[in-house]
């Protein structure tokens, strides 16, 4: 049964949490935050740039994808190359690989296979709840 782990790692995997981070930005980015729209205001400095990077620095949803981000990618840097390839195709879901598949193409049993994507997902888990970042 999939879990938080999972749907994060497949979101991951799949291009889904890059494609949050980028709509969150441009959200960010194009939200006005002229309180007194109209009224013109003689003490307002106007930076543009600095005034964005404040709103992506403060907002924290945007902050909780970026780190679940991060924190997988460097789990990733950890691993051996054929756990990484199977994580990959399995949680991602672009291409849907059966556990048939996936083996057939790193050349190990398929129980072999979900050995290493349980202990990758076991270590994923574990980071998150040492950030204690929300799932």
């Amino acid at each position: 049964m999939a879990d938080k782990t999972d749907a994060l790692l497949t979101d991951y995997y799949s291009g889904v949490i890059d494609t949050k981070i980028l709509l969150r930005r441009s959200e960010l980015q194009w939200r006005p935050t002229d309180d007194n729209a109209g009224i013109k205001s003689i003490n307002k400095h106007t930076r543009p740039l600095e005034d964005m990077f404040a709103r992506y620095e403060a907002d924290s949803i945007l902050h909780e994808l970026t780190s679940h981000r991060d924190t997988i990618k460097q789990l990733e840097t950890t691993w051996d190359e054929t756990t990484r390839e199977i994580a990959r195709m399995h949680y991602d879901r672009r291409e849907r690989l059966s556990w048939v598949i996936i083996s057939m193409r790193v050349n190990l049993s398929e129980r072999t296979c979900r050995t290493y994507q349980k202990a990758f997902k076991q270590s994923v888990t574990e980071a998150i709840d040492e950030l204690k970042i929300a799932v």
